[in-house]
């Protein structure tokens, strides 16, 4: 199914497009600094997620309202991903958490 309907391709390329653009528009530059593992690691394991599950991870709480009770199981996995996440950041890992909040 990959690749056979470009419409999200083109929207998502479209949002880069026009972002770029006022961006360019406003003179909005990034802030200089480093990115730090935390970022990296929670982009990945976010990554994965969304691909896992097949769809972004707002969808779950419509198909909840619509009466979708399988979207149940999606919810729970982001609670305890997170939980997961804050819980293994301050034992293992010891990231800097920057403006996250974790």
């Amino acid at each position: 199914m990959t690749f056979r309907d470009p419409r999200m391709l083109l929207s998502f390329a479209g949002a880069v497009v026009i972002i770029a653009a006022v961006f360019a528009v406003l003179r909005v530059r990034r802030t200089p600094g480093r990115v730090h593992a935390g970022v990296v690691i929670g982009a990945v394991l976010f990554g994965t997620g969304w691909a896992i599950s097949g769809g972004c991870p707002a969808i779950p709480i419509a198909q909840l309202a619509g009466g979708y009770l399988p979207a149940l199981v999606t919810i729970a996995g982001v609670v305890v991903g997170t939980r997961l996440c804050r819980w293994a950041s301050g034992r293992y890992f010891r990231l800097d958490r920057g403006s996250c909040g974790l």
